[in-house]
């Protein structure tokens, strides 16, 4: 092949994605509901034998085909409170972040209405609510880590400069803790919940 014939072959040729960045679309509601006169946020903590179990989360997952991240957020919130979805009212959209893997992560604000403490006990071990007003005086305790490369055993480090030693770029990441009675929130929970709590500070 020669550089004339590469032209020919190559010439207006489109940018095309190897890698593609974010390949999973997943959604989160950030629900919030009257209780006594006070906005409260409300938490699931997950049922213990689905991935991630015992943790606490915000409603939501996967992103159908078909379907918008605001749909999906409404449908989730829906079918693990199992509640009308006429009754999960979508706000505003909030934030889009890229979480683990090829997951880009959509998260919305909500409103429950008329919400009677129903759950999927398939998914949801519990539900619990905290006072929104205690959230904004409530500053996270952080961390500062990294997000390292681990190649796995069969990677093949005979063949590269440094083998085992080889140089890894770990990624810089501020995780979020937010104590409750109920357990930690953390992870991307406590990620989105800063977010949204620094966005409606101003």
């Amino acid at each position: 092949m020669d550089l004339t014939e590469l032209k020919t072959r190559l010439g207006g040729h489109e940018a095309e994605l190897i890698r593609p960045p974010r390949t999973l679309l997943a959604s989160v509601l950030v629900p919030l509901l009257e209780r006594d006169g006070a906005l409260h946020v409300l938490f699931e903590q997950r049922d213990a034998h689905i991935m991630q179990g015992g943790e606490i989360c915000f409603p939501g997952g996967h992103v159908e085909p078909g379907e918008s991240p605001a749909e999906a957020a409404l449908r989730e919130t829906a079918e693990e409170l199992l509640m009308p979805i006429e009754q999960v009212e979508l706000v505003a959209p909030l934030h889009i972040m890229g979480g683990r893997g090829t997951r880009e992560i959509h998260s919305f604000l909500g409103v429950l209405h008329d919400y009677r403490g129903t759950r999927d006990p398939g998914e949801v071990a519990g539900t619990f609510t905290v006072p929104l007003e205690r959230l904004l005086r409530q500053p996270p305790l952080t961390c500062e880590g990294r997000i390292v490369v681990d190649p796995g055993e069969d990677f093949p480090y005979d063949s590269i400069p440094g083998g085992r030693n080889y140089p890894w770029v770990a990624t810089p990441r501020t995780f979020y803790f937010y104590p409750d009675r109920h357990g930690m929130i953390w992870g991307l929970t406590a990620e989105l919940l800063t977010c949204f709590l620094d966005l409606i500070r101003g």
